[in-house]
């Protein structure tokens, strides 16, 4: 698409999900992946809805600058890493 980005690797393994700070300062949740606008606003969802989202062609729409609401999702119960 011709979209000028960079990656930022963050603790991989689902129990490390806490050192994401970030991560979880940026998006309110401790899960990627999370697209972060120049503009600073930040879309977070699930793999499949974003990729659905930019095939689309509606990955600006999520942008603050377009009006559209940041999601962020916080981490839920189910989601905190299992001890």
């Amino acid at each position: 698409m011709g979209i000028e980005y960079k990656t930022h690797a963050g603790a991989a393994m689902p129990w490390q999900r806490e050192k994401r700070a970030e991560l979880i300062e940026k998006t309110g949740g401790n899960r990627f992946p999370a697209i972060e606008f120049e503009d600073g606003s930040v879309y977070r969802e699930e793999s499949k809805a974003m990729e659905e989202t930019i095939r689309a062609g509606k990955l600006f729409e999520k942008s603050r600058t377009a009006g559209a609401a940041i999601s962020t999702a916080p981490a839920s119960s189910t989601e905190a890493p299992s001890a």
